[in-house]
């Protein structure tokens, strides 16, 4: 697939939602499938973008620039994945009652305490200097792709938002910095909350006779703060972007990564083995995607809300990441 840059175009909105009359849900859901081959002409590009998908369909996106580059992976993510997305992007912002109704609203209200709500100019500096510029394409690409669905004459939105009975809206760079997708891997919350418990309850000497703290310390409270009321059940309605939202749960999860050396492989090159581990779902919460344009060359996994690869190889190195206990 070519995505091809236009100057002008007019945009007509459309949030009916199609009725398959005569046909199978099958046939409807086909009938809206993202077009992944040909030419696609894409307001908001600089230059030409080549998209090639290989066999197992993950998109190799050829740029000629930086913005052109996170621009497109927008656009094919959002091809691929714009319902995973909305939810995603909702599920931060405290407003999935919206479309789910009042079983939500606990959880909403939840998000909206842990949202961010400092100086996005700094929060974007303290990642790097062209953050911003890099979501900001990213984002401008996903809702290019969003408004060629609502076009006059389009095939239409995908047949999960027809079914759920919402459309997609804008996205903004502040969406992609979405703390409620990294708290399914906070677990430490939950031993904070359990530990200041068994110190109110018991005392520090008793308390500390409960937890097996390597390397050991002594249990000192800092005199006159009362740290009655906290317990878990503040937690029962944070639940991370990627867990099924009907079952909230505090699963057994571990990660792990490790490297051999290249003295010790057939062909003298260390090996990276990664293995976070998330939860396993459909769609999966990773996404595939290789990035190449003037200083990048990387493929890997990332998550489709999300511009880059978080974890994956260039010509030169690997890298993944993993949580563990300090």
């Amino acid at each position: 697939m070519k995505l091809i840059p236009v100057l002008m175009v007019s945009i007509s909105l459309s949030t009916a939602i199609q009725a398959y009359e005569g046909t199978t849900l099958a046939a409807g859901a086909r009938k809206v499938l993202a077009v992944v081959s040909g030419e696609l002409r894409v307001p908001g590009l600089r230059k030409p973008v080549r998209v090639l998908r290989d066999k197992w369909g993950v998109a190799h996106i050829y740029a000629q620039n930086q913005h052109d580059l996170f621009f497109a992976q927008g656009v094919v993510a959002a091809q691929d994945r714009l319902f995973q997305m909305e939810v995603w992007k909702r599920a931060g912002q405290g407003r999935l009652s919206e479309i789910l109704g009042a079983s939500a609203l606990q959880r909403d209200i939840n998000a909206r305490a842990l949202r961010y709500r400092g100086d996005m100019q700094k929060e974007y500096a303290s990642y790097s200097p062209d953050t911003k510029a890099i979501l900001t394409a990213f984002t401008d690409g996903i809702n290019a792709y969003i408004a060629a669905l609502k076009a006059l004459g389009s095939s239409g939105i995908p047949i999960e938002f027809q079914l759920a009975r919402f459309v997609p809206d804008s996205w903004h760079p502040e969406d992609c910095l979405n703390r409620m997708a990294a708290f399914s891997m906070t677990g430490n919350a939950v031993s904070e909350l359990n530990s200041a418990r068994a110190l109110t309850e018991l005392g520090p000497e008793k308390a500390a006779k409960l937890f097996d703290f390597d390397p050991p310390v002594t249990l000192d409270p800092v005199r006159g703060v009362d740290l009655t009321g906290l317990s878990p059940e503040l937690l029962k309605n944070l639940v991370g972007s990627d867990r099924r939202i009907e079952f909230p749960v505090q699963p057994r999860e571990g990660s792990n990564n490790w490297t051999i050396s290249g003295a010790l492989t057939a062909s003298g090159k260390p090996l990276l083995a990664n293995d976070p581990h998330r939860v396993l779902a459909l769609p999966s919460l990773r996404y595939m995607v290789h990035l190449v344009a003037p200083g990048w060359n990387v493929i890997g996994a990332g998550e489709p809300s999300l511009p880059g690869v978080a974890l994956g190889h260039n010509e030169h190195i690997a890298w993944g990441f993993t949580i563990f206990w300090p």
